[in-house]
C-alpha cells in the first residue's frame, strides 16, 4: 500500500509525492542543517518521524476527499486528517525513553503548531500529548537507539545556564526541523518557487566586491586626520580578523568607521574560518536602511538581505521574501528585536531561521542599546552561540557597556576581546568635542543660547520638549527643524535631506530632536546641546557634533532641564551620569568614564536585568520539562502601542485605496510602513474617533489637522492639552 506526504492539484493520486520520499528528503537536509552544532543525527531522527502520522488510512483518505478522488481509502474518512505531528513525537518518546527522545518530541510535536509546554492548559502539552491513544501507523521506520541528548561541545555547571542550554538545542533542532520540511514540500509542490532560492554570491565573491569598491572610496577621500585614524581602526580590524573565533569587542568613537571597518573583520573572519555568513544586529528601525545601503553599496544590492519592519520587498525582490524565511543569503541586516525575539520564539516562522545564525559572524551595532531589563537573557544567548554554536560575535560600539564578568556581575561574558589594539590612544586621536555643563535651564534659557548659534542640534528626552523648544526657536529664527520618531519615515527622510543640504551649504540650520537622532542618524553639526541623560546618550549626541572633524573643536553644552527629567529609564540613567560630571569634566567621552558609568548603572540595577524571568524559566528544561511558551514571552521592547498609517500625502492616500480593493495586501502594507508610525494605546485610543480601519487592524488618519508637515506630530487637543 502506498502513502503519501503532499498532493498535487488536479493531479492523479500517482503524481503525489510519497511519504517514505518526504520523510527522508526531509531527514537528509535536517541533519545537513545540524551539522554546524553536531546534531545531525538528532536533526536526521527527527526528520524522518515527523509526518508519519500520515501514514493512516484516516489521513490518505482525507488527502483524496480533500482532490475529489474517491476509492478504497474513502470509508475511512472522517472530516480531517487528525494528528499527524504527535505519532511521531510518541514513537520517538518511547523508543528512546532517555532524554532523547523527549527533547525530539518537542520538536517533532511542534512542527505545525510551534514548541509546546510539557505541561499547558486544556491539553495542549507535551505531556498531554504523549498519553494520547496511538493511531495503527502501516509504516515501519528504522530509529537509532538514542542513549542521551546530543553532546554539545560545551555544557555548563551553572544551573540556569545548563537549562538555558538545553532549550536552546531543542530550538536548534527544531529550525533545522522546519526548514527542512518546508523546503522538501516547496521543491515538489512549487518547484519554480523553490529555484529562487539558489545562486546567491559566495562570501568569497562579497570580498572580492569589497576590496575593489573600498580601493576607490581610498582613492577618492580627501587626506585627513579622521581618515588617517579610521585607515588604523580598519588595520586592527583586518588583524583581528585572524584570531581565533570567539567574542569580540570593538570600541570606536562616532564617526571613526566603525561600520566598514567591523564589515571587512567580518568577511575576512568567515573566509579564513568558513564561516556561513554574516548577520549584522542593529537596534533601531530608523537608522538599519542607512547602514544596509552602505553595504548594498560595498557589495551589492543581490547579496544583501533586509529583514526588518520597514523593509518593502519589490515584486522583483521574490527570492528576498524568501529568504526572510529562513537567513539563507550569505548577509542578512535585522533588527536587535527581530533576531533576539526570534531566538526566545515558540512559533515556527520565527525559529525555521535560527539554524542558520550558527557558524556565522554576528556584530552588534551600538551593543549598549539592549534594554538593562533584558540585558541577561540577551547575554545568555550571545554566550550559547558562541560556545556552542560556532558564532563569532562582536559587540561594536562607541561606549563599550560594562559586561565582562566580573565578582558583582556573575552573568557577565568572558574571554571578550577587544579588537583595537590602543582604545584610549584612539579615542585621544578623534577628540574632536569639548564638554560643557551648563547646570539647570528652561527651554527659554536653552532657545536663547541656541539661538546665538548658525548652526546647532538639540537634543531632548521627551516629544513635549522638543515641541515646547521648537516653539521657541521658532519665534526668532526661520531654519529650524524638528526631528520626532513620530513622524512617519518617508517624512523623517525628507527632514533629514533638508538639514544634511542645508549643512553641507553652510546654510543657517537649527534642529530640535527627540532621542531619535543619536540612533546612528549621520550628520556634522558644530554645536550640540544635549539635555542631561546617561553617559552613552550624552556620547551619542556628540557623535553628530564635528563628526568629519573638519573644524578645529565642536562644542558639546550639557544641561538639567529645570522642567524635570521624566521617570524612569531617563531620569535613572541621568542621575547615574551626574555623578561623573564633576570627576571626568572635560572627559565624559573617555572610555574610563563610560565603563563607570555603566558599572554603576548595571550594579544598581542587576535585580532587574531579566524582567520576565526568562532565565528562570529555563531552570525546567534540565529535567526535560520544558516552558517554551513562558520563554517566548520575551519581547526587547515593552509597550502598548498601535500602529497608524497617516495618510495625508498622495501616494499614501493611493496606497490606502489599493488596500481597501484588496489588490496584493501584503505588497501594498509593506509599502505603508513608510506611511506608519507608532502611538501608545492611551493616544490611539483618544484619536479613534478619527480614525478609519480600513482593512482588518490597519488604522487611517485623514484628516491633516491631526497630522503637523512642520513638526511631524500627531495632536489631540483635549482638556487637559496632552500633545501626543
Amino acid at each position: 500500500m502506498s502513502y503519501y506526504a503532499h498532493t498535487k492539484e488536479n493531479a492523479p493520486v500517482e503524481d503525489w509525492q510519497y511519504l517514505m520520499d518526504h520523510l527522508r528528503n526531509a531527514a537528509r537536509l535536517a541533519a545537513e542543517f545540524a551539522r554546524a552544532f553536531q546534531g545531525q543525527e538528532y536533526a536526521y531522527a527527527a526528520g524522518l518521524l515527523h509526518d508519519i502520522g500520515k501514514a493512516t488510512k484516516r489521513f490518505q483518505a482525507y488527502l483524496r476527499h480533500a482532490n475529489g478522488i474517491t476509492d478504497e481509502f474513502a470509508p475511512d474518512y472522517q472530516g480531517r486528517g487528525g494528528d499527524h505531528s504527535t505519532p511521531g513525537a510518541r514513537l520517538c518518546y518511547d523508543r528512546s525513553p532517555r532524554a532523547a527522545g523527549r527533547l525530539l518530541a518537542y520538536c517533532i510535536s511542534g512542527h505545525h503548531g510551534g514548541l509546546p509546554d510539557w505541561l499547558q492548559d486544556r491539553g495542549h502539552g507535551l505531556r498531554e500529548k504523549l498519553q494520547k491513544e496511538q493511531p495503527d501507523l502501516n509504516i515501519d521506520i528504522p530509529f537509532p537507539d538514542f542513549t542521551d541528548i546530543p553532546a554539545l561541545k560545551q555544557w555548563s555547571q551553572i544551573p540556569t545556564q545548563r537549562g538555558f542550554q538545553v532549550q536552546m538545542l531543542v530550538r536548534m533542532l527544531f529550525s533545522c526541523l522546519i526548514d527542512a520540511d518546508r523546503l522538501d514540500t516547496e521543491a515538489f509542490a512549487n518547484p519554480e518557487q523553490s529555484a529562487l532560492r539558489r545562486g546567491y554570491p559566495t562570501l568569497a565573491e562579497l570580498q572580492k566586491r569589497f576590496d575593489v569598491k573600498f580601493a576607490e572610496l581610498r582613492r577618492n577621500a580627501r587626506p585627513s586626520a579622521v581618515n588617517t585614524i579610521r585607515a588604523g581602526v580598519l588595520e586592527d580590524c583586518l588583524a583581528a580578523a585572524e584570531l581565533e573565533p570567539g567574542l569580540f569587542s570593538l570600541t570606536v568613537p562616532t564617526g571613526g568607521g566603525k561600520t566598514l571597518a567591523s564589515f571587512a573583520f567580518a568577511l575576512r573572519h568567515a573566509l579564513k574560518f568558513n564561516k556561513r555568513r554574516i548577520i549584522y544586529v542593529i537596534p533601531f528601525t530608523s537608522i538599519i536602511e542607512q547602514n544596509a545601503k552602505v553595504f548594498e553599496d560595498m557589495v551589492g544590492e543581490d547579496a544583501v538581505l533586509q529583514h526588518h519592519s520597514n523593509y518593502e520587498f519589490d515584486h522583483a525582490d521574490w527570492y528576498k521574501k524568501l529568504a526572510a524565511e529562513n537567513w539563507d543569503m550569505p548577509m542578512v541586516v535585522t533588527t536587535n528585536v527581530q533576531f533576539f525575539e526570534s531566538l526566545f520564539a515558540a512559533g515556527t516562522s520565527r525559529c525555521r531561521k535560527l539554524h542558520n545564525i550558527t557558524d556565522s559572524v554576528v556584530i552588534f551595532d551600538e551593543a549598549q542599546a539592549i534594554p538593562v531589563e533584558k540585558l541577561a537573557p540577551c547575554l545568555e544567548a550571545i554566550r550559547e552561540l558562541s560556545v556552542n554554536y560556532g558564532v563569532t560575535s562582536v559587540l561594536c560600539t562607541a561606549t563599550q557597556p560594562a559586561i565582562e564578568a566580573r565578582e558583582e556581575f556573575p552573568g557577565g561574558l568572558e574571554h571578550v576581546r577587544e579588537i583595537i589594539k590602543d582604545v584610549p590612544a584612539l579615542f585621544g586621536g578623534l577628540k574632536r568635542t569639548s564638554q560643557h555643563y551648563l547646570g539647570e535651564c528652561n527651554i527659554a534659557e536653552v532657545a536663547e543660547q541656541i539661538g546665538r548659534h548658525e548652526q546647532a542640534l538639540a537634543i531632548v528626552n521627551t516629544r513635549p520638549q522638543a515641541l515646547e523648544l521648537y516653539a521657541a526657536l521658532k519665534e526668532r529664527h526661520q531654519h529650524v527643524y524638528h526631528l520626532s520618531a513620530q513622524m512617519y519615515p518617508c517624512h523623517r527622510r525628507r527632514t533629514l535631506e533638508a538639514i544634511r543640504s542645508a549643512l553641507k551649504n553652510n546654510d543657517p540650520c537649527l534642529v530640535v530632536s527627540t532621542t531619535l537622532i543619536e540612533a546612528g542618524v549621520d550628520i556634522d553639526i558644530p554645536v550640540v546641546f544635549r539635555a542631561l541623560a546617561g553617559i552613552d546618550s550624552i556620547a551619542q549626541a556628540a557623535g553628530r557634533c564635528n563628526r568629519e572633524g573638519r573644524r578645529a573643536n565642536g562644542d558639546v553644552y550639557i544641561f538639567k532641564p529645570a522642567e524635570g527629567i521624566p521617570k524612569g529609564y531617563f531620569r535613572s540613567t541621568a542621575q547615574c551620569a551626574e555623578q561623573l560630571l564633576e570627576r571626568f569634566e572635560g572627559a565624559l567621552l573617555e572610555p574610563e568614564c563610560v565603563r563607570e558609568y555603566f558599572l554603576d548603572y548595571y550594579w544598581l540595577r542587576q535585580d532587574r536585568m531579566d524582567d520576565k524571568g526568562i532565565l528562570k524559566a529555563c531552570l525546567t528544561a534540565i529535567r526535560g520539562e520544558i516552558q517554551f511558551q513562558k520563554i517566548a514571552e520575551f519581547r526587547m521592547i515593552d509597550s502598548n502601542m498601535c500602529s497608524l498609517v497617516v495618510a495625508v500625502e498622495k501616494e499614501a492616500e493611493a496606497l490606502v485605496a489599493q488596500l481597501v480593493e484588496g489588490r496584493d495586501a501584503g505588497f501594498v502594507l509593506r509599502k505603508l510602513q513608510q506611511y506608519t508610525v507608532q502611538l501608545h494605546e492611551k493616544a490611539f485610543l483618544s484619536l479613534k474617533g478619527w480614525l478609519e480601519e480600513v482593512y482588518p487592524g490597519v488604522y487611517v488618519l485623514w484628516n491633516r489637522n491631526f497630522y503637523s508637515n512642520e513638526t511631524g506630530v500627531i495632536v489631540e487637543v483635549s482638556d487637559d492639552n496632552f500633545i501626543y
